[in-house]
């Protein structure tokens, strides 16, 4: 009974990060963000074994058949949904039934986790690799190189430019990275079970 409670949790988790992962592709498609949201809620309720149709999607929404197709396309783009083939009641003509597989979703979260902490990886090297520089008036941080460019005089308002101590920042990074590290760590485990 509790690990049965725990997937529940997980799947939980995954869901909400699922609906912020799919209005940041929605974004990213230049689909309705509302669109997305509603197609994804609906699909989450879709029984697997049977699918629903874009026809039916269509009906229950009143979306436009072209955009909900082009929602489908995104998340299955991005490993979210999946569909089976099958044929229309009446007409014989093949049709398309989309679902959530939960474990695809799971992996396909990890790989965005797995995405966001090498760009996190990537900051803290910079940060780490450069001298920074910063306007005592609007905190418009400068590069050593930028600065010494400008003769270390903001290029907006000509104040003296000061040194920028980034130590926070980088531990604030460094957090951040184990924190994704671990959360990365143990969804793996429950995904692939080891």
């Amino acid at each position: 009974m509790k690990g049965e409670w725990n997937e529940k949790e997980d799947n939980k988790k995954y869901i909400e990060q699922l609906r912020e992962y799919v209005r940041l592709l929605a974004m990213k498609a230049e689909a309705d963000e509302k669109m997305a949201s509603e197609i994804l809620e609906i699909l989450l309720k879709t029984d697997p074994e049977r699918g629903i149709s874009d026809e039916e999607i269509e009906g229950i929404t009143g979306y436009r058949q072209s955009d909900v197709r082009k929602v489908l396309r995104v998340l299955y783009n991005a490993k979210l949904s999946t569909y089976k083939r099958g044929k229309h009641p009446e007409s014989e003509a093949t049709r398309y039934y989309w679902y959530i597989d939960m474990k695809s979703v799971s992996l396909a979260i990890v790989k965005r986790k797995k995405s966001v902490l090498e760009k996190l990886k990537s900051r803290l090297e910079y940060e780490k690799s450069h001298e920074f520089y910063k306007c005592p008036k609007d905190n418009t941080r400068y590069t050593f190189d930028d600065a010494f460019e400008y003769d270390f005089t903001c290029p907006k308002c000509g104040s003296l430019l000061e040194p920028d101590d980034n130590s926070s920042y980088i531990k604030v990074l460094e957090e951040r990275i184990a924190r994704l590290e671990e959360e990365i760590k143990s969804d793996e485990k429950k995904v692939f079970g080891s």
